[in-house]
């Protein structure tokens, strides 16, 4: 298990690596919204018909086009800086909260090959993982809302869409969620039952 999650982030690390040098130096090659030369972005929270005509509130902003199929698409090819920014920052959440949670894994199995399954520190580098499940996953949804909310209001005209709007309109991850109480649950019942045995080799 220690050897597949390390595999895994080392894969992460040097695709993250070569995808940003890349970029720099060559067309075609995009991570995480960097280097992208157009931007498009969905606001799923609007739908529409593809015969919804103009009136109905729905315009692209000077130099952005509007295509019309469940939901209003946006895009430009010519983004500002700020608007590249929020295309990343609508990539990046995600990205760091996959990345953060394989590698308090690989360090929650790493810990216990050292020191053992039943012990406090193991049932607190557990309960790490599950608050970064629970709170990290909300705020990644948080935070890609409130950027794609923004990257929308910049590119659109008429609409509500704002980074404040994306503060109310945000998923809940709650496969997310509720994995992050199973763990944190978990890591509670851990952290009694080592403390029991504790107590009991104590009074042997």
């Amino acid at each position: 298990m220690s050897s597949a999650v390390t595999v895994v982030v080392t894969l992460f690390a040097v695709f993250m690596v070569l995808g940003v040098f890349g970029s720099m130096f060559l067309d075609g090659v995009h991570v995480l919204g960097i280097g992208d030369k157009s931007v498009c972005v969905t606001d799923t929270t609007e739908t529409v018909g593809t015969d919804a005509e103009p009136h109905m509130g729905f315009r692209a902003a000077p130099g952005a086009t509007m295509g019309l199929d469940a939901s209003p698409n946006y895009c430009t090819d010519d983004p500002s800086t700020a608007q590249s920014l929020l295309n990343t920052a609508t990539k990046v959440p995600d990205f760091v909260f996959t990345v953060g949670a394989l590698l308090l894994v690989l360090r929650l199995i790493r810990g216990a090959e050292g020191d053992g399954l039943y012990t406090a520190r193991t049932a607190e580098r557990l309960r790490r993982v599950g608050w970064w499940l629970l709170a990290g996953s909300v705020l990644a949804a948080i935070a890609e809302s409130v950027s794609e909310k923004a990257l929308i209001g910049s590119l659109s005209r008429g609409g509500d869409a704002s980074a404040l709007s994306g503060l109310i309109s945000w998923d809940a991850p709650y496969m997310a969620i509720f994995t992050g109480l199973g763990v944190l649950s978990f890591a509670r019942i851990m952290r009694v039952g080592v403390t029991m045995r504790e107590d009991l080799d104590g009074t042997v």
